[in-house]
C-alpha cells in the first residue's frame, strides 16, 4: 500500500511497508500526545507525507520505505519537536524491524533473507581488495550504515568498487569515511606475507581480517548485524569471530556488492590498496601493475629485482603467487626469501 510499484522481492515489500506503517503509526501517537492536528496527508514516491499543525505552524513531514524521516519547514518549536521525533523514531524503528527479520532469520535457518530486506537496516557490511593482485597490499575494511546514511550513500552513487574508475571512486570513498563510521585493515606486501607464511591459507587470513574489521566496529557502533562478501565456506569467519568474541548477526553473501554497506567498504577498502601500490610504485620509481594477468607484471618483477634486489621483491609482492616463480631467475627458490 504505501511502497512503489516495481520488481520488487516479496519479503522486501513486506519489510519495507512494516517499517513505514510503524513510523506512521508511531507519528500519529506523537501528534496526539502533543495536541495537535495532521491537516493532510498523501501517498509519495516510496512513502507518505504529512501536514503537522500545532494551530499556528504547518510542518511538513515525509516518512520513507527505507526508514527515512525528512521533516521541512522553517524553524520553529513544532519542527523542531518534529526532527527530535524523526530521529528518535529511525533509531526505534529500524530495531524494531531489525530485530523482527534477524529473529525469523534465526528460526529458518534454511531461507537466507535476500540482500534487498536488509535495506534501511543499521548494519556493517566488509568487503578486502588486493587479493587477486600480485602486487600491492592486501586491505580489508568494514563500513556502518544506517537508514540516514544508507540513503546519503546512495545518492552519491556508492556501489561495488569494481565498476568504478579510481578517479571516481578516491572521493567516494573519502565521503564515506567522512560521513560513516568505518573500520580498515591493510596488511603490507612484507606484512602480508609473513601472515601467510604463517598461515598458509588465504581463506583463514582472509577470516581473520574480516572478523578484526567487523569486531572493531561492531565494537565502536553496537551493530547486530554484519554482512561480508562470501570468499569461502561460511564457518571460517563464523569461527574467526567467536574467537574475537563477536556475536553480531553475520550474513555472507556472493556478490554482495550489491549491498550499500558492502559497497562502501568495497570502495574504502579499493582507496586504500590503489593508494599504497602508488605509494609503493613511488618509492621504488617503476609503476607496479595492478591484477595478476597483466603481461607487464613478470617484466617489471625482473627490473625490480635487477635495481633493488631479490629482497624489495617481498616488500612489493605476494609471494605465493605463482608468479613469483616466473619473476625468479631459475637458481633461486621460495625458500631463500623464509
Amino acid at each position: 500500500m504505501f511502497y512503489s510499484t516495481g520488481k520488487k522481492d516479496k519479503g522486501d515489500a513486506i519489510v519495507a511497508t512494516d517499517r513505514l506503517v510503524a513510523s506512521i503509526n508511531n507519528l500519529r501517537q506523537f501528534v496526539n500526545s502533543h495536541g495537535w492536528s495532521i491537516t493532510d496527508e498523501k501517498e509519495i514516491a516510496h512513502g507518505y507525507r504529512l501536514l503537522i499543525s500545532d494551530g499556528t505552524t504547518n510542518v511538513p513531514v515525509a516518512l520513507y520505505a527505507t526508514g527515512s524521516v525528512l521533516v521541512q519547514g522553517k524553524v520553529s518549536p513544532l519542527q523542531i519537536a518534529l526532527k527530535q521525533w524523526g530521529n528518535k523514531d529511525k533509531t526505534e524503528t529500524s530495531a524494531t524491524i531489525q530485530h523482527s527479520l534477524l529473529e525469523t532469520a534465526s528460526t529458518t535457518a534454511t531461507v537466507k533473507p535476500a540482500l534487498s530486506q536488509m535495506v534501511g537496516l543499521a548494519r556493517i557490511g566488509s568487503d578486502e581488495s588486493g587479493k587477486g593482485d600480485f602486487y600491492g597490499p592486501l586491505a580489508i575494511a568494514a563500513v556502518y550504515v544506517d537508514a540516514t546514511t544508507e540513503h546519503y550513500l546512495n545518492s552519491l552513487g556508492v556501489r561495488d568498487s569494481k565498476k568504478l574508475t579510481d578517479r571516481m571512486m578516491l572521493p567516494l570513498a573519502a565521503s564515506i569515511m567522512q560521513h560513516c563510521p568505518y573500520s580498515l585493515l591493510v596488511y603490507a606486501p612484507e606484512q602480508y606475507n609473513d601472515r601467510y607464511q604463517a598461515i598458509r591459507n588465504l581463506n583463514l587470513l582472509l577470516a581473520e581480517a574480516h572478523a578484526q574489521v567487523i569486531t572493531e566496529l561492531a565494537n565502536k557502533t553496537q551493530s547486530q548485524l554484519a554482512i561480508v562478501d562470501q570468499f569461502g565456506a561460511e564457518s571460517l569467519v563464523r569461527q574467526a569471530l567467536a574467537k574475537t568474541g563477536c556475536h553480531v548477526r553475520l550474513e555472507q553473501r556472493h556478490r554482495a556488492e550489491e549491498d550499500t554497506a558492502v559497497a562502501a567498504a568495497s570502495i574504502v577498502a579499493r582507496a586504500a590498496f590503489v593508494k599504497a601500490i602508488n605509494e609503493l610504485s613511488a618509492l621504488y620509481g617503476i609503476e607496479l601493475p595492478k591484477g595478476a594477468s597483466n603481461p607487464r607484471i613478470v617484466e617489471v618483477g625482473r627490473e625490480l629485482v635487477t635495481l633493488h634486489g631479490q629482497a624489495a621483491l617481498r616488500k612489493v609482492g605476494k609471494l605465493h603467487f605463482k608468479t613469483t616463480e616466473a619473476i625468479l631467475p631459475t637458481t633461486l627458490t621460495l625458500q631463500s626469501f623464509e
